[in-house]
């Protein structure tokens, strides 16, 4: 594998055509919206472009360009050249064959995936600033379906704008997206306001469920598979709770532990200097230095100690 910047990305996209971009399972906003943006930069430029998302376009973020953007299958697109952005490991993209991408875009510390070319910023908010930043090496013009989606991506992945790592660049690419016509206030509604009934259950149950330890700087919420059924929720829907024990005055580090199919999916998430990505890498995950993932294979009980472990053994 070898690292390269964006212009060397850029070289490479210019060099070649036909090109399918994968994003993540479960996808969240940064996911979406970058894959669309670079798949459209791409035609913009007059290359053939497509993505694909594993687990297709979750309703939240129908208002996405997607429509003749993403194909249902890399079975539809044979010979085409495959990428990535916004995937930071092989288990990241579900159940499906992974194939070796030609070049990889992503903005986690750690990154796994098997590529023979990787454009990695760990200081970027979004993978959507690096896929802004192409776009400028490749000369194509931000258009409103591109400014919307690329949008999507920094808005979300920024939490608002309110995540440490956002920067000054962050805020001035986000203003040049409004300029080129992004529809801002709709997407931040459907990002932040909108929420499905399941969520509301989901947010209820966390409230009620959150503990604390050491002295209330560690908090969690385990939600296990019976409870998960009756709010109706899939795994999708848990983007609203992950952040939901950190909120609490107090609280430096905290996990959100959800059933999924043997185990516990655990999301953490660092308000202080702890690297939570450090702790996940220990358990096969991995993600940023304030939020990572990873997934443990044990019953409720075996995972609530797991993470009880954790806290205790964390430096605060």
């Amino acid at each position: 594998m070898e690292r390269i910047t964006v212009k060397q990305a850029a070289e490479y996209l210019l060099a070649h055509d036909g090109y399918i971009i994968y994003n993540h399972a479960m996808p969240d906003g940064d996911a979406l919206g970058s894959a669309a943006a670079l798949a459209l930069i791409l035609r913009g430029i007059g290359k053939r472009a497509f993505a694909f998302s594993p687990d297709g376009i979750p309703e939240k973020y129908g208002f996405l360009p997607a429509e003749g953007v993403f194909v249902a299958s890399p079975d539809e697109l044979p010979g085409y050249i495959p990428l990535s952005v916004d995937v930071a490991g092989p288990n990241l993209l579900g159940d499906i064959k992974v194939p070796v991408f030609a070049l990889s875009f992503d903005h986690h510390l750690i990154n796994t995936l098997e590529c023979e070319r990787l454009c990695l910023d760990s200081g970027k908010i979004a993978a959507g600033e690096l896929i802004y930043e192409l776009a400028a090496e490749l000369g194509a013009k931000i258009t409103k379906d591109i400014a919307d989606s690329l949008y999507t991506a920094i808005c979300s992945d920024s939490g608002g704008f309110r995540y440490e790592l956002t920067s000054a660049q962050t805020h001035r690419i986000a203003a040049e997206l409004h300029e080129a016509g992004a529809d801002h206030a709709v997407i931040c509604r459907r990002l932040f306001e909108c929420k499905s009934r399941a969520q509301y259950e989901l947010l209820r149950l966390a409230y009620n469920k959150l503990r604390l330890t050491r002295g209330g700087k560690c908090a969690y919420v385990v939600v296990t598979k019976e409870e998960k059924d009756a709010c109706g929720a899939g795994d999708g829907d848990f983007d609203c709770v992950n952040s939901v024990p950190r909120e609490l005055d107090g609280v430096e580090i905290s996990a959100v532990l959800r059933a999924r199919g043997n185990g516990f999916k655990v999301s953490l998430r660092s308000s202080g200097d702890t690297d939570v990505s450090a702790i996940a890498k220990r358990y096969g995950g991995g993600g940023h230095y304030h939020a990572a993932g990873f997934t443990l294979e044990c019953g409720a009980e075996e995972a609530e100690a797991e993470i009880r472990k954790i806290f205790e053994e964390a430096e605060l």
